[in-house]
């Protein structure tokens, strides 16, 4: 369960209670009727906070595709163009230059990339200019024949793919704090509506001997979830779905999982790994499958999950 659908619950099964017992008990302004539209506002914002997740990942995956493209052409298309033109002493000249830059880094790939366009269309002048005129370079990526045009595209538009993913990602802040907001008035009411309906009613009685169907927190805290940081595509073959988490969590967790589910293939998060804090590769899977993923953490108390994080499988970027 997530962190929402614990209090949810807890919600759910003291409104009730709450309600043929101390029917005119508020705590602050909130009443039964209060209480059932807090109840109700968790589903709207969860399908929020799911939609801006999917765009948020969405707009975080292009922006490392463009990465990845402009570093396999980067690493790829240098080869090409000197073997085709080993002999052309200024462009050979140049390429070692290029060479000096290894694209390992956004700053180096883009780097890399920026160098080699120049040199890309100037050894697509001297294709041309052969007897019989050779035909300019192009490098395959996902089933696509990349040009130098494409590549200046891909470099010109990067800061724009940028801004939308951080774009997306301020939305997506937005959403996880109108929840966690929701989440923490909710449990906030509960406990104060527990705590003064505990020292209402006289022990042994039909309303002290009710609040027994109500969990409550101690003892052994609640292990604590390890947030997904990205979902993304790569790995064996290009076809691994590769997860990395956001550092810390998981404290009290005497279980760790990532667990996963193909969509239209398992009926649930079927398959489960020990969870790897540097990181898990999952699959491989094929092209345009859709994989479901999250983490789970468990210890005596109970287990708690994180929101689904969804992935479509394309063609690898090889």
């Amino acid at each position: 369960m997530e962190y929402w659908e614990v209090t949810k619950q807890r919600a759910q099964l003291t409104l009730p209670v709450w309600t043929q017992f101390t029917p005119t008990m508020k705590i602050g302004a909130v009443g039964t009727a209060e209480m059932a539209d807090l109840i109700a506002a968790f589903e709207p914002l969860v399908q929020e906070r799911t939609t801006a997740q999917d765009t948020a990942d969405a707009a975080y995956r292009i922006v490392q595709d463009a990465l990845l493209k402009m570093k396999v052409l980067g690493t790829k298309v240098p080869a090409i163009l000197e073997a085709m033109l080993d002999e052309n002493a200024a462009l050979m000249a140049d390429m070692n230059d290029l060479y000096r830059n290894v694209p390992r880094t956004e700053g180096t790939i883009l780097r890399r990339a920026r160098e080699l366009y120049p040199l890309w269309v100037r050894a697509n002048t001297l294709l041309a200019a052969m007897t019989p005129p050779q035909p300019a370079v192009t490098r395959t990526l996902g089933g696509v024949a990349f040009t130098a045009a494409m590549l200046k595209s891909l470099l010109d538009g990067y800061t724009d793919l940028v801004k939308d993913m951080c774009d997306t990602q301020e939305a997506l802040d937005l959403k996880r704090a109108a929840l966690r907001a929701l989440d923490r008035n909710v449990d906030q009411v509960n406990k104060r509506w527990y705590k003064g309906a505990k020292a209402t009613f006289d022990t042994g009685s039909d309303g002290y001997e009710a609040l027994n169907s109500i969990p409550t927190e101690g003892g052994t805290p609640a292990p604590d979830t390890i947030e997904i940081a990205s979902v993304t595509q790569g790995g064996d073959a290009g076809l691994q779905v590769l997860i990395a988490y956001v550092p810390g969590g998981g404290d009290h967790a005497t279980t760790k999982l990532v667990k996963w589910q193909v969509v239209g293939v398992d009926a649930d998060f079927a398959h489960s790994a020990p969870l790897d804090a540097s990181g898990n590769a999952l699959g491989p899977f094929e092209v345009d499958q859709v994989v479901k993923v999250l983490t789970e953490v468990s210890n005596s108390v109970g287990t708690r999950s994180t929101a689904p994080r969804t992935i479509t499988l394309g063609t690898p970027i090889l």
